[in-house]
């Protein structure tokens, strides 16, 4: 039995390169005839796993900024410097102030003020007399004060003393203006004065020792303000208001009346506020 005819071959296409550019088949071997076809497509490229080249410069979109515009300018002219002379009279009273300044603290620092001492020597009441019906308390009150100027340059000078005694602080019954005076350096004073009570109103707990016709001790609070001034020569502090405070003074009832009372005891401390 005979092989039939072999065909044409096929007209030629567009697909002719493909099928040029592959491989031919490998001979046969034994006789044996090998059929063998062609990929049908092309070889891939060489180096096809590496990265795709760089896009060229021109790519590439370079923007290109304006430049910053110029500086604005006031459209006012500068303020002219002022006169020499003017700027010479600042500086002199600049100067004088600071060297002022710096004298009164040299002056202090030498001189340092210090607060005198205040302490209450005696205290008496006399006639007294207290009337239950209106809780009025009539007696005399008779103080001494002592006050020790510490500083050993300063003299201490006090204006317009103001002595108030009471049973309670926050509400005297008796006011007095004493003369003013002064205290030269390491000087001790005594201030002695009487405040006169005429039917002052007292409290019910600050009039128990009166209510029993006076027996046993009651407290009395004597204070003093005046305006200290400390002076050396043509130098001078300011006015400085001080208060001296002699709070809870015992006075104990004697004599069978009950008509006077005493403060017993060593001269007492009094707190000083300057």
């Amino acid at each position: 039995m005979g092989y039939p005819a072999n065909h044409p071959p096929p007209p030629p296409s567009s697909n002719a390169a493909y099928f040029a550019s592959a491989a031919p088949p490998p001979a046969a071997t034994n006789g044996t005839a090998a059929f063998a076809v062609a990929y049908p497509y092309p070889a891939p490229p060489p180096h096809s796993h590496s990265h795709p080249p760089p896009p060229p410069p021109h790519a590439y979109h370079h923007h290109h900024y304006p430049p910053p515009p110029p500086p604005h300018h006031h459209p006012y002219p500068p303020h002219p410097p002022p006169p020499t002379c003017l700027r010479r009279l600042l500086g002199l009273i600049i100067a004088a102030f600071l060297l002022l300044g710096a004298a009164t603290f040299i002056v202090w620092l030498l001189l340092r003020p210090r607060v005198p001492a205040f302490s209450l020597a005696s205290l008496t009441l006399s006639r007294v007399a207290y009337s239950a019906a209106n809780s009025s308390l009539s007696a005399s009150f008779d103080a001494s004060l002592l006050a020790d100027n510490p500083n050993s340059k300063l003299t201490v000078t006090y204006f317009s003393p103001l002595a108030s005694v009471s049973l309670a602080p926050s509400s005297p019954i008796a006011v007095a203006t004493l003369p003013p005076f002064a205290q030269p350096p390491r000087n001790t004073t005594t201030l002695a004065f009487r405040l006169e009570v005429d039917g002052a109103y007292v409290g019910p707990d600050d009039a128990a020792p009166l209510k029993g016709g006076g027996v046993g001790t009651m407290e009395v609070q004597v204070r003093l303000a005046a305006v200290a001034v400390f002076d050396r020569g043509g130098w001078r502090t300011r006015r400085r208001v001080m208060r001296v405070m002699c709070d809870g003074v015992p006075v104990a009832f004697r004599g069978k009346n009950g008509t006077e009372a005493a403060f017993t005891g060593p001269a007492r401390r009094c707190d000083v506020v300057l």
